[in-house]
């Protein structure tokens, strides 16, 4: 425990977030797009043309630097972008070829539309493109989602023997495709081996990749649940820190403003409401401090019945929430009779995870914790009241403070209190 309390402040989070955990970093999802589907037909024609004319053909053609351009592109495009729906995957997929054709054309000429391979690069490119359109339009169909993952690992597996049978048939220029020419390259057992296993492989890859998506959809789905019970407890940035940093919920010492607040005249006011009356109100009360406190980076705040509880980084911080807290909730309790009463104190505190084995809770204890408490119990209806700790961590002062002595419970002597009145 003394080696944990010594550690002065949290480690750097890293730069990946819960959300990108689930989704995939940006870096990832390209990857995973350039290999599985726009890399597809530059590395096949690579093998291509490696095997038939040498590497030193390969490189020193410049339509093949374009090819592999566009695909980054295409792959850039489909990895980076924010909506995932049936137009991005349609314009996505038919990009590469879309970029590669205008500069293989400036690069061969019209005799661009006489090599069968473009061709066949159109072909799949389009093929691909409405595949996958149509699969992102059905995403709560899993017999959808299985169909037209098969069709698209198949389609994308029968590019091998499509080349094959072009190189293997010496085919020069597109005009030279025939059925008839198909019937003879079919007519060999070794070649039908090919097409047929190129084909079985692909249905097989097809299915096991929709089975992989379902379970992906279901952790993704499992994790996002996970991810927002979490959040309402911890918050997401801590959640994220503790995801990179295992240590980041161990106890340690920090320095930290501590914000109570508390509705004067709730508990006499909730006897006689009626009880639904009473939720609404609170669980308005709770949204409005919420979105507050996140808006000032405070902690994410613990609610006890009508008291919050939060802390900040910094004494400015934690004023400046107080301030808006009373301008805002003013409205919406004044109609009731009610205001709130705010207390503030900075000072060491103990911040981590603690508890037993079975419930366990993010908090902070200490002296600091509780003179806060003792501060907003010393706050009347709008008022704001700090200690001298949290006054002198100010930037700039209020000028409308005043000042006053109280005695508070467990410390001997008066404690000086600063007063805003909100």
């Amino acid at each position: 425990m003394t080696s944990q309390l010594a550690a002065p402040h949290l480690m750097p989070a890293s730069s990946v977030s819960l959300d990108q955990r689930i989704r995939g970093t940006v870096p990832s999802r390209v990857l995973t797009e350039f290999v599985t589907t726009s890399a597809l037909f530059p590395i096949l024609d690579a093998i291509r043309v490696v095997s038939s004319e040498g590497l030193l053909r390969y490189l020193t053609e410049p339509s093949h630097y374009a090819l592999v351009a566009a695909s980054l592109v295409q792959a850039w495009f489909l990895g980076t972008a924010e909506k995932d729906n049936w137009q991005t995957r349609f314009v996505g997929n038919i990009l590469g070829f879309g970029l590669y054709a205008p500069l293989d054309l400036a690069i061969e000429g019209v005799d661009f539309f006489a090599q069968p391979y473009h061709w066949l690069f159109a072909l799949l490119s389009l093929t691909l493109a409405v595949l996958s359109a149509l699969q992102s339009l059905r995403r709560d169909n899993q017999n959808w989602q299985a169909a037209t993952t098969l069709l698209l690992n198949t389609s994308k597996v029968a590019l091998f023997p499509a080349m094959y049978f072009i190189t293997e048939q010496n085919v020069a220029e597109f005009s030279q495709v025939s059925w008839a020419g198909w019937q003879e390259y079919m007519a060999s057992s070794g070649h039908r081996f090919i097409f047929y296993g190129a084909l079985f492989f692909g249905a097989l890859l097809g299915l096991a990749e929709a089975q992989r998506n379902r379970y992906a959809q279901f952790l993704r789905s499992l994790a996002g649940q996970l991810k927002k019970y979490s959040e309402w407890s911890l918050g997401s940035d801590l959640i994220a820190n503790a995801l990179n940093n295992p240590g980041a919920l161990n106890l340690r010492r920090v320095e930290k403003t501590i914000l109570f607040m508390d509705i004067r005249g709730f508990t006499a006011w909730s006897e006689h409401a009626d009880p639904q009356t009473v939720v609404e109100m609170l669980n308005r009360y709770y949204n409005a401090a919420e979105e507050i406190i996140a808006r000032h980076n405070g902690h994410k705040p613990n609610f006890t019945a009508d008291e919050i509880m939060t802390r900040f980084e910094s004494a400015p911080a934690a004023l400046k929430t107080a301030r808006e807290l009373q301008h805002v909730l003013h409205p919406l309790l004044g109609s009731l009779n009610l205001a709130v009463g705010v207390g503030l104190n900075t000072g060491e505190v103990i911040e981590g995870l603690m508890g037993s084995t079975g419930t366990r809770k993010y908090d902070i204890i200490g002296d600091a914790v509780n003179t806060a408490k003792r501060l907003e119990s010393a706050a009347g209806p709008g008022e704001i009241v700090m200690s001298g700790q949290t006054y002198r961590k100010l930037t700039t002062l209020p000028t409308q403070a005043s000042t006053r002595t109280i005695q508070v419970k467990g410390k001997s002597d008066l404690l000086q209190i600063f007063v805003i009145n909100g």
